[in-house]
């Protein structure tokens, strides 16, 4: 069972070069490869997976979430004296191959991608992200925790749509969006703010975009025509007649600060991250005049919304939007290329990487026993 993996040192140097990455993150070097795992146990009769499945995954991609399970796995392994691992991925797409005996809403088969449904449980599933682990090419999950794939998507851009699905439209829906109202979204060309403009393609309001450096934003206005300018934070170019209602952000710590003078009366401000997770980028961070912030926020009755991911509703509305329209897709990379192309273009933001970039498993002709 192949896996991306946070590798300790120790297992890195026994890893072809095909198969292996460094990672650079902040002033941290850290290893990335390709295992082999074990093979996940599965009884199909038993107490212990009655509400069990298991999925052979057909594809996944890399977030920028997944920056931060780096990180944090280093910190465990890099210390270690022995040869270990730990897997990553959030976003997979895969193949029902074994059900539980209590699943009734999924069977062998079903095409299915994570449900990452918060803050409330469902089906006695836990909220929140099914797994840190996605990349494994096998994985048990709670029922609850998967959603299937509608026939118009194929098992390879499924495995890169599913968090960015939920949490865009989550924020729309929070967002209360009246027709003529003028709406931001930020960091325009990254892949969260695509899923974003997806999600407001057919709403009627004027959307406007705001990239830092202003890079790549040609090939964006070409793809999302409704897009009436897009302005660069380098250029300090919002024009003051432009006054925003509602501002869907990737990264409030870069924006929010910076965006308060053009924000409307009664404005909705809504963010799903913040742009310095690392732990480098933690202490290097600028000091915010808190009380100066709120007080800005408060004299324009601006809602500041944090958004978490999504509902089940938001997912599968956000998958609707592809019975027509096309997922962003820059690249698909399968064991023939290395894993330092699929790392690097994943990351590199300096690139023309325009969408998202998917890992393909390819297949097997001769599965692993359940």
């Amino acid at each position: 069972m192949r896996a991306l993996a946070v590798v300790t040192s120790s297992l890195f140097d026994q890893i072809e070069d095909h198969n292996k990455h460094l990672i650079c993150i902040d002033n941290l070097e850290i290893p990335l490869a390709f295992i082999e795992g074990s093979f996940p146990e599965f009884n199909e009769e038993s107490e212990q997976y009655a509400n069990s499945v298991l999925v052979k995954k057909t594809s996944f991609s890399l977030n920028y979430r997944d920056l931060g399970v780096i990180e944090n796995a280093w910190q465990k392994l890099k210390s270690a004296e022995i040869d270990t691992f730990y897997p990553i991925g959030s976003d997979f797409a895969g193949h029902v191959i074994a059900i539980g005996k209590n699943v009734s809403s999924l069977s062998v088969g079903d095409l299915v991608i994570g449900n990452c449904f918060y803050p409330e449980p469902e089906n006695g599933a836990m909220p929140g992200i099914p797994s840190n682990h996605a990349s494994k090419e096998y994985e048990i999950y709670h029922y609850g925790k998967l959603i299937k794939v509608p026939p118009y998507l194929s098992g390879v851009e499924a495995g890169a749509l599913g968090i960015g699905t939920q949490t865009a439209n989550a924020m729309v829906r929070k967002a209360n969006i009246k027709k003529g109202d003028n709406v931001l979204v930020t960091s325009v060309t990254s892949n969260t703010s695509y899923f974003l403009l997806n999600a407001l393609w057919n709403l009627e309001c004027n959307v406007y975009g705001l990239s830092y450096s202003g890079k790549n934003t040609e090939t964006v206005r070409e793809h999302f025509p409704f897009i009436k300018e897009i302005f660069s934070v380098n250029e300090k170019n919002i024009p003051n007649t432009i006054l925003f209602d509602a501002v869907l952000d990737s990264f409030s710590d870069t924006y929010l600060e910076y965006l308060i003078p053009n924000l409307n009366l009664n404005a909705r401000y809504l963010t799903c991250g913040i742009f310095n997770q690392s732990l480098d980028k933690i202490k290097n961070v600028k000091p915010t005049n808190l009380t100066l912030l709120i007080a800005n926020l408060m004299m324009r009755n601006i809602s500041f919304i944090g958004n978490c991911l999504g509902t089940t509703d938001d997912l599968v509305t956000g998958l609707e939007f592809y019975k027509t329209k096309k997922l962003l897709v820059d690249s698909v990379f399968t064991d023939e290329n290395s894993l330092s192309d699929f790392v690097t273009k994943s990351y590199n933001l300096d690139s023309d990487k325009f969408g998202k970039v998917i890992y393909e498993y390819s297949k097997i002709e001769e599965e692993a026993e359940v």
